[in-house]
This record gives structure tokens, sequence and C-alpha cells, in this order.
């Protein structure tokens, strides 16, 4: 008799969990890095860039999220079982696409819990539910923690922060 598997991961980076009032916008990758699936992005000249420690964006300039969209970049998924949670990403110069609200898998540095608060870290651009050190993390003021989990983490982003 077979093994019935009882515990389901939340998805792949950058998938879209659920689909009934998400708003998906296209805007230009404007940045010189690739984008990987999940990363949040914020709005910048021509078009949007991912996090940059470097030069910390702050909250009133954040986007929304990168969306793994399959039939748009052909390394949508890994290649082999190795569970790289991020496999796949839009390119300089590439038309992406961005959630600005809905919910959205990402990969999370520390879990959280559901409703929990969600934010960047400063030193290398991860997101994380906790807020560390102060001035060490950027809160996303309007995305919560709505399914925690052991790779990936479901997020909710309650309203577009720039319209």
């Amino acid at each position: 008799m077979g093994k019935v598997q009882a515990v389901f991961g939340n998805g792949s980076p950058g998938a879209i969990s659920r689909s009934v009032d998400d708003i998906v916008i296209s805007v230009k990758n404007a940045g010189e890095e690739e984008i990987p699936f999940g990363t949040p992005v914020f709005l910048a000249s021509g078009g949007a860039v991912p996090f940059d420690p470097d030069s910390p964006q702050d909250f009133s300039s954040f986007l929304g999220f990168a969306v793994r969209i399959a039939d748009k970049t052909p390394d949508t998924y890994p290649q082999d079982q190795s569970g790289n949670p991020q496999a796949g990403c839009w390119k300089p110069g590439d038309v992406m696409e961005v959630l600005v609200r809905g919910g959205i898998t990402v990969s999370l540095a520390a879990s959280g819990t559901t409703g929990g608060k969600v934010y960047i870290r400063k030193s290398d651009g991860a997101l994380t539910a906790s807020a560390g050190a102060a001035d060490s993390t950027v809160l996303l003021e309007n995305v919560r923690i709505r399914n925690s989990g052991a790779m990936c983490c479901e997020v909710v982003v309650n309203k577009r922060n720039i319209i």
C-alpha cells in the first residue's frame, strides 16, 4: 500500500497563492541584475528594482513581489530535484509581472506566525519575520504572513502601496 503525504509545501517562491482578488501589473526590470521570483521590488526610474542593501529603499517605494509566470520565462522551475528556492528570475530589461495586492509564496529567513509582520533585512535583502535590532530592517507595512512553511511562506499584500 502507498504512503499518504500528510504535509504539503506552500509552493515555489513567486507563485501566486490566491487568485480571487489579486492585482498583478507589468513593469520593466530597470536594474542591472536578475530579480528572482518572490523577491520584493521597489519603484525606480524606468521600472522596478530589487532591494539594494548598499542604498536601501524604504517602504514608500515598495511596489510588490516578482511573480513566477510559467509561459514568460524558460527557467521558471528547477531542472533538478535539488529544491533550489530561487529557481527562475526576471532578467535585466525584461517586462516582469509584479503582484501589488494578493497572496504569493516567498522565501522567509525566519518563519513567523499567521498574521505576523514581514521585514526586509538591510544587511542582505532577505525577507524575515523578525524585526531585528533598531534600523536593521525595513517593515513592509501592508504585508502579513498567511501561512508559514519550511521552504516557502505564503504572504498577503493587503493593499496596493503605490497606485
